[in-house]
């Protein structure tokens, strides 16, 4: 079975690996049809791979949305991991921090996803990124004098590697990924990390890099950057520029 493909969430559901009964009125046939589902994905969880919790039936397309109630359509999910999927389902607020902050590397598209929404925000650079193979956490990062502990800083691969070779108390022991680290990558994609850290950058991360082109000392390095970073704001200047080139240009003549 391929989910690569297919759409997210769906409402929750129960159901665990003793097969007690789901009672949240599913219909008839939905029972065995879940007893099915946990058979077929071994009674893992198939974001994380755990084993040995509650495991619950997640609808890939949701019903709400018109998913159907058939095996194609349904995952295996351990209830820490249905909460992150689930994120507005207060339900699962009580075990939704047990769930692994990244997914295991053979995750499924549709429940390949950061334990949170905002981990998937680079907390130097602040850009998002869907895939969680573009990410990288930052484990117990020092906290400042007056800045409150933080468990983790999520980072995307070229600020993971500029952090860690810059004085910033990081090191590439204190990343963690989807599956194994390459260092190798993370020391190549430094290069692409941004000049200037975002606006809200964190503090532990909220660090400068030496710019090496004309384009990042004029633009990235400046305030142009805001200006810049807007496309109709980029096109207009361009067209500025080549206005004033060719009105030059006409003055020479």
């Amino acid at each position: 079975m391929d989910l690569s493909s297919r759409g997210s969430h769906c409402p929750s559901m129960g159901g665990d690996r003793d097969d007690r009964p789901d009672r949240r009125g599913y219909g008839e046939g939905w029972e065995a049809l879940r007893r099915q589902t946990l058979r077929r994905d071994g009674y893992a969880c198939q974001r994380c791979g755990a084993d040995d919790r509650t495991l619950q039936a997640h609808h890939v397309i949701p019903r709400a949305a018109g998913g159907p109630d058939d095996l194609e359509n349904l995952v295996t999910l351990c209830r820490p991991c249905h909460g992150v999927i689930h994120q507005r389902n207060r339900s699962f607020d009580d075990v939704r921090d047990e769930a692994p902050l990244f997914p295991t590397p053979d995750a499924p598209d549709p429940v390949a996803r950061m334990r949170e929404p905002n981990d998937q925000c680079c907390s130097r650079c602040g850009v998002e990124r869907s895939d969680p193979t573009d990410l990288v956490a930052w484990l117990e990062p020092p906290a400042g004098p007056e800045e409150p502990e933080c468990g983790h800083l999520t980072l995307c691969k070229p600020c993971a590697g500029f952090l860690a070779e810059s004085d910033t108390g990081c090191t590439y022991d204190d990343l963690t990924g989807v599956g194994r680290l390459q260092i190798h990558e993370l020391s190549t994609k430094r290069l692409d990390a941004s000049v200037r850290p975002g606006l809200f950058a964190a503090p532990q991360v909220a660090i400068r890099r030496q710019p090496r082109t004309v384009r990042e000392r004029v633009i990235d390095d400046t305030p142009l950057r805001f200006l810049w970073n807007v496309s109709p704001v980029r096109w207009a200047l361009v067209g500025l520029v080549l206005y004033v080139l060719v009105v030059a240009a006409l003055g020479v003549l």
